[in-house]
């Protein structure tokens, strides 16, 4: 089994429906312009499938010098975490709903241009964080996040008008029953303790800016974002939205942030957990215990030089 390059397209992520399989199509025609071999691999309905873990360590093991993923954040994560240990770059063409990792590494979020990036990109070495040796490359979501977020999830594809009022009517339910939860935080050697509702670690901080993707300037300082909403009368939340989507919010005394490079999360007693791991559920058992595996990852990013090359050439 040999393959200079693995593509792996999740024909389930958000805008996958649009493309049929013409990308994977273009990204094996753009990679054979660049001299190397490609296979496509399907990625299965369930991440962990045996079959297709199974392939894809037989073509690495054979040589493969790169894996190209047609997918969202959560099919990268799930794809990152069998490449660890291995020097094997990987490369990304954004098919999901956010694509916070994409935005982040500079990966053009038009699949049609991240498919033409591949051939020239360059490796750039990023952190991996974890959670109970968990992997994630964006950020870990608990408490009630992670259940408007599964609303979401499952009024997906019925449209942007249809889907709306279902996840308003849910958040509105949410926030009238969701209870505060108490926990105690030790932030390097710093404790903290924190009543909220929602919690999110993230690998390598984020940045106050504005707007509705939060975004990370640097993915290899080693360190992770700790950040909660404090407990607060409901009459304050459409204030506290306004200031996070502004990006003020290191300002506003409700939300806790602080940066650390070991972080852990308990509760009074023994808690099991839903946590989005880039946008994939996972269950937990508390204690959380995070840490960062500064420059574990290899991944592919349009390379400066040749897009300005492109460029010229445009111009002329």
């Amino acid at each position: 089994m040999t393959a200079a390059a693995i593509i792996i397209a999740n024909a389930r992520a958000g805008q996958a429906h649009r493309h049929d399989d013409a990308l994977a199509s273009q990204l094996t025609a753009c990679l054979q312009g660049a001299g190397l071999a490609s296979v496509t691999l399907p990625f299965p309905a369930v991440a962990k499938d045996p079959a297709y873990r199974a392939e894809l360590e037989a073509y690495l093991d054979a040589g493969a010098r790169r894996v190209v993923v047609l997918g969202g954040d959560g099919t990268v994560r799930s794809v990152a975490a069998l490449l660890l240990g291995r020097d094997v770059p990987l490369g990304i063409v954004p098919l999901g709903t956010a694509n916070l990792l994409a935005r982040d590494l500079g990966v053009p979020l038009v699949p049609e241009v991240a498919v033409g990036m591949q051939a020239t990109a360059r490796v750039h070495h990023i952190d991996v964080a974890r959670c109970n040796d968990e992997p994630f490359l964006c950020a870990a979501m608990f408490g009630l996040t992670t259940n408007l977020a599964r609303a979401r999830e499952a009024a997906r594809g019925i449209g942007t008008w249809r889907m709306l009022p279902r996840v308003l009517r849910k958040a509105y339910w949410l926030l009238k029953r969701y209870p505060f939860h108490r926990v105690h935080l030790r932030l390097d050697d710093a404790p903290a303790t924190l009543s909220t509702r929602a919690l999110l670690v993230s690998n390598n901080p984020l940045e106050p800016r504005a707007g509705l993707h939060p975004a990370r300037t640097a993915l290899d300082t080693g360190r992770l974002g700790v950040y909660g909403v404090r407990e607060g009368p409901l009459y304050d939340l459409p204030r506290l939205v306004l200031t996070l989507l502004a990006g003020a919010w290191t300002r506003e005394p409700r939300v806790f942030h602080r940066i650390c490079r070991h972080a852990r999360i308990d509760t009074q007693r023994p808690l099991r957990t839903t946590a989005l791991l880039d946008g994939e559920r996972t269950q937990f058992r508390s204690p959380l215990e995070f840490d960062s595996l500064p420059g574990a990852l290899p991944v592919l990013v349009p390379d400066p030089a040749a897009a300005k090359s492109s460029r010229g050439a445009h111009t002329r």
